[in-house]
C-alpha cells in the first residue's frame, strides 16, 4: 500500500506538468507564428503605413461620401480612386519634367555648358581664380567633375529603376487603403480588443493618432509644397536652368530642420553673385529667407494648431530619429511614436494616482472613428 502511494505521489507531479509544458508549447508555436508574420510582413510596412496614415487624412472625405452613398464598398472605392488620382496625377506630371530637365543639365554638364559659366566667373574675379588655381595643383577638378557626371547619370539610372518599385509600392498602398477605408469599424475595434486599455483610453489614443497624422501630414506636406512651388518660381523668374528641378529638390529638403530649402537656394545665390549678377544674387537671397524661410514658420503653426500637444524640441528630434531610422515615412512616423508614447505614459500615471480608471479627456476636437 505505501508503495502504491509513493508511486501514484510520484505520478501526480508529472501529470500536473503536462497542462504547464502544453501551454509552454503553445506559447512557443504563437511566438513563432507572429514573427514570421512580422517577416513577411515587414518588406510592406511603408505601404501598409502609408495606407494607414492616408486612411486618416481623407477619413473626412469618406465620412461625407458614406452619408449620401448607401453602399460602404463604393464610398471607398469612390475615396480611394480619388486619393489615388490626387496622388498619381500631380507625381506624373511633375516626374515627365524632371526627367527632361535633368537629362538637359546631364547635356549642359558633358557639353561643357557649365565649365564655360565657371572660367567666366573665374575672370571676373582673379583673387577666386588664384584660389581654385592653388586648388587645381592639389586636386584634378577636371576628374573629379568627370567622376561627379557620371555619379549623376548613376544616380538618374537608379532613380528610374527605383520608379518601378515605387510605382509597385503604390499600388499595394492604394489596395490596402481600400480595405482600410471599407473595415475601418473592425478594423479598429480588433485593434481595440488587443489593446490592455478600457475603451475611453483606447478612444484617447485613437484621437491622439488622428490628430497627430493630421498635423505632421497636412504640416509637412503644406510646407514641401510650398517652399517648392515659391523655390521653383523663384528660378523660373530668375532664368535659372531646370526650376521644376530645383524646385522639387527644395520641397524634398524643406522637410529637413533648420536649413531645409536652403541647402539649394544659398548656394545658388552665391554662385549668381560670383557671375556679377549681383542684383538677382540679392533678390533671390532676400526672397529665400524672407518668403521660403518664413513659410515653414507661418504655415506650419496654422496648419498644426493645438493638434500635437508637445514642446517643439521633443517634435523636432522625433522627425531626425525618424528621418534616419525610417527614411520619408519617419517624417510623420517618429512624431506619431512619440505623441503615442507622451499619451500612454500619461494614462498609466492617471492610473497610478487612482484606484479605477479615469474616462480619458475629451479631444481637442470631436472625432468619428
Amino acid at each position: 500500500m505505501d508503495a502504491d502511494a509513493a508511486d501514484g505521489e510520484a505520478a501526480k507531479p508529472a501529470t500536473e506538468s503536462r497542462p504547464q509544458v502544453r501551454s509552454a508549447g503553445f506559447a512557443a508555436l504563437a511566438l513563432l507564428g507572429v514573427g514570421l508574420c512580422v517577416a513577411v510582413v515587414f518588406p510592406l510596412l511603408a505601404p501598409i503605413l502609408w495606407a494607414m496614415v492616408l486612411a486618416i487624412v481623407v477619413r473626412p472625405l469618406h465620412r461625407r461620401l458614406e452619408a449620401r452613398i448607401e453602399r460602404p464598398w463604393l464610398a471607398a472605392a469612390l475615396a480611394t480612386v480619388l486619393v489615388a488620382l490626387l496622388v498619381a496625377l500631380p507625381f506624373a506630371l511633375v516626374a515627365s519634367e524632371l526627367l527632361i530637365e535633368s537629362a538637359d543639365a546631364l547635356e549642359r554638364l558633358r557639353g561643357g555648358e557649365a565649365t564655360r559659366m565657371w572660367q567666366e566667373s573665374l575672370a571676373k574675379h582673379p583673387q577666386l581664380a588664384s584660389l581654385v588655381e592653388n586648388v587645381n595643383r592639389r586636386f584634378d577638378v577636371k576628374a573629379i567633375l568627370g567622376d561627379l557626371t557620371g555619379g549623376a547619370a548613376r544616380v538618374l539610372r537608379s532613380v528610374l529603376t527605383g520608379s518601378v518599385a515605387a510605382v509597385t509600392g503604390w499600388l499595394i498602398m492604394v489596395f490596402i487603403l481600400f480595405y482600410f477605408l471599407r473595415d475601418r469599424v473592425r478594423v479598429l475595434a480588433t485593434v481595440e480588443r488587443f489593446l490592455p486599455l478600457t475603451k475611453p483610453e483606447s478612444r484617447e489614443l485613437f484621437d491622439v493618432t488622428a490628430d497627430t497624422v493630421h498635423a505632421t501630414f497636412w504640416g509637412t506636406m503644406g510646407v514641401a509644397v510650398l517652399q517648392g512651388v515659391l523655390g521653383g518660381l523663384a528660378f523660373w523668374w530668375l532664368d535659372l536652368p531646370a526650376p521644376v528641378l530645383w524646385g522639387a529638390v527644395m520641397g524634398v529638403l524643406s522637410v529637413l530642420p533648420v536649413l531645409g530649402a536652403a541647402i539649394v537656394w544659398l548656394p545658388v545665390a552665391g554662385f549668381l553673385a560670383m557671375q556679377g549678377r549681383w542684383c538677382d544674387a540679392a533678390m533671390l537671397a532676400a526672397f529665400g529667407t524672407i518668403v521660403i524661410g518664413l513659410a515653414d514658420n507661418l504655415v506650419y503653426p496654422l496648419v498644426v494648431k493645438d493638434r500635437i500637444r508637445l514642446h517643439a524640441v521633443p517634435v523636432f528630434v522625433s522627425v531626425l530619429g525618424g528621418l534616419v531610422l525610417l527614411g520619408a515615412s519617419g517624417i510623420i512616423l517618429g512624431p506619431l511614436l512619440l505623441a503615442v508614447t507622451d499619451a500612454l505614459v500619461k494614462m498609466w500615471r492617471r492610473r497610478m494616482t487612482s484606484p479605477e480608471p479615469v474616462d480619458a479627456p475629451k479631444p481637442v476636437e470631436e472625432r468619428q472613428r
